[in-house]
């Protein structure tokens, strides 16, 4: 038997098959479909596009940096300052212009040593043995001051022979040529004369002589005394001590007068003349001098050139051993292009670097090369005269270069 099931005609069964069989959605064509998804997009790119907008200007003071295009290629870097924040850095822009008629300063290291041509090395003539010592090291003595009082046998003898041939030359002298004969006047000459010659080969001055030749000096025992005025810088003798011929006694130096061995790094084309003006830097203190002399081949070990300098020493303020720093003053280079200390920065690799105005507020970093020093100026090259360069707030573009990582060269 079969069951038969009716649907009674409700109000709400009515309302519900109404919704079965036309949903809102399709009341109409397709074409409210299409129009429907398009709108979603825009609204969520428009979002999107607003989050972009406050991202980049998250922080309107900051420079701007160069960025890769829609492309993705890399666009030159710089950085990019408004007048306010150029005001702020204080920031100074010159143009490079060449420098005619300049000097520029090359220093470089120096030793101070003695002066050889205000040295003495005072030796033992014949062999000798030391009675007493008069000079000590480091003392400054003046011309005629004793060095030392020695004994030697050989120096008796020749102060005996000395005493008398003074006395037969003075009788002679006396008499006349005409009354002695001419052969007898010339040997007495000749004879004094070769002793004479003979003690002071052996060190004697000549009150030393005039002592010897009165007979007022005691046989075998003589006094060194110093050449000249200068500081005993060397005194290897002991009280006592025999000394063979030719041993050195004292090395006296006259320390008014100083030299600077300065060692420069070999260049093709570097000279500097004899009077070039330097400057020695030991310490605070500053001592103004001349180049004497300039060599013209390499030391075999330092592979450096010697250059030395002529420097005062008033008050004894230098001594020699001491190492200093010598600024020589040389003629630039033609046209030199020249900037301030401060205007110099390190790249990434470590090449110096300028910053360069391309337009009002837009600098661009440029490689160059130091070559030298023009007082307080660096000399520079790689780089056209003309161009305008950053000479103060350089350090801060670097740093915003160096933050915004991209390569700060212009190749």
């Amino acid at each position: 038997m079969k069951t038969k099931m009716t649907f009674r005609k409700t109000p709400l069964a009515i309302a519900l098959l109404a919704t079965l069989s036309f949903p809102a959605w399709g009341e109409d064509d397709h074409g409210h479909d299409h129009d429907a998804a398009p709108a979603k997009s825009e609204s969520h790119a428009q979002e999107n596009h607003d989050d972009h907008d406050a991202h980049d200007n998250h922080d309107d003071n900051a420079p701007s940096h160069d960025h890769q295009d829609e492309h993705g290629e890399q666009e030159e870097s710089g950085v990019t300052l408004t007048p306010e924040q150029q005001a702020m850095l204080n920031l100074q822009v010159v143009t490079l212009q060449p420098q005619q008629n300049a000097t520029q300063t090359l220093t470089v290291p120096a030793e101070i040593t003695s002066n050889q041509y205000r040295t003495w090395v005072v030796p033992v003539r014949i062999d000798s043995q030391v009675q007493s010592r008069s000079a000590s090291l480091g003392q400054h003595m003046k011309k005629g001051e004793p060095i030392a009082t020695l004994f030697s046998p050989a120096m008796a003898e020749l102060q005996s022979e000395l005493q008398v041939a003074a006395d037969a030359w003075r009788r002679v002298n006396n008499l006349g040529r005409r009354t002695v004969g001419n052969q007898r006047y010339l040997d007495a000459q000749s004879q004094y004369q070769s002793l004479r010659a003979r003690a002071k080969g052996y060190g004697l001055d000549d009150a030393a002589i005039r002592a010897i030749e009165s007979g007022k000096s005691e046989k075998g025992i003589y006094t060194l005394t110093a050449p000249d005025e200068g500081l005993v810088l060397e005194d290897a003798f002991q009280q006592g001590q025999w000394l063979t011929a030719g041993s050195e006694l004292v090395t006296l130096v006259d320390e008014s007068e100083l030299w600077a061995e300065a060692a420069l790094p070999p260049s093709p084309g570097l000279h500097i003349p004899t009077g070039t003006a330097a400057r020695l830097l030991i310490g605070d203190a500053t001592v103004e001098g001349e180049v004497i002399q300039s060599g013209h081949r390499l030391n075999p070990v330092t592979r450096t050139l010697s250059v030395r300098v002529a420097v005062p020493n008033a008050g004894h303020l230098l001594h020699p051993g001491m190492f200093a720093d010598v600024a020589l003053s040389l003629s630039a280079p033609e046209n030199a292009l020249t900037v301030p200390e401060e205007a110099l920065t390190r790249g990434p690799d470590g090449d110096w670097q300028l910053f360069v105005e391309e337009a009002p507020g837009q600098y661009q970093p440029v490689e160059i090369e130091l070559t030298g020093q023009l007082s307080e100026q660096r000399i520079v090259s790689g780089i056209e005269p003309g161009t305008r360069v950053v000479t103060r707030g350089a350090f801060f573009l670097a740093s915003e270069m160096a933050k915004s990582g991209f390569d700060i060269h212009n190749h």
